[in-house]
């Protein structure tokens, strides 16, 4: 069983910003393979998605609390359902790479990003995958919360649409391994 997890923040004031890059393309992938609706679990505060992919069970997460709680759906989905960190997959902006830079790693340190350092914690292992998704960095370092905050520049949009085939392909990558 796979676990891949789309970062982001609820509300529809973040929607399409450059934070929530994980939510867009987890649901843009489960829109593209038809894999069905998602369900919203309030108690949970997640919304998740169950399939099959190639014979293999995949779970799509979707946690709907802010970044820096997300560690908590990881976790208990990955403790209920007994995955192994090396299964899962968390998705999400970086602005340590330029717009539309992707890198899938493993074995990773959190790069300062305290919402993965929280998921390091509570896995008790840095040994899950990473879609890092560039959205560059703010000229001046004081913006950084505002710039991640904010909506991508029709470019930048493009860039990222430009490169869907290649976050597709490394998702794939990911669910073979």
């Amino acid at each position: 069983m796979k676990l891949i997890v789309g970062l982001g923040n609820p509300g529809k004031e973040y929607e399409k910003t450059r934070h929530n890059i994980g939510f867009g393309i987890v649901d843009d992938f489960i829109n593209r393979e038809k894999l069905g609706t998602r369900e919203y679990q309030n108690k949970r505060k997640w919304e998740m998605i169950e399939s099959n992919i190639e014979g293999q069970k995949v779970l799509f997460l979707k946690p709907m609390e802010y970044m820096n709680r997300s560690w908590w759906a990881v976790s208990a989905l990955a403790n209920f359902y007994k995955i192994e960190s090396k299964d899962i997959l968390v998705i999400h902006d970086e602005i340590d790479l330029t717009v539309g830079k992707i890198q899938l790693k493993s074995w990773w340190s959190s790069a300062g990003h305290n919402w993965l350092k929280s998921i390091i914690e509570q896995l008790w292992t840095k040994d899950f995958w990473r879609l890092r998704i560039g959205v560059d960095r703010p000229i001046h370092q004081a913006d950084v919360a505002d710039y991640v905050l904010g909506l991508f520049k029709k470019e930048e949009k493009n860039i990222i649409e430009n490169k869907m085939t290649e976050i597709e392909k490394s998702i794939r990558e990911f669910l073979s391994k």
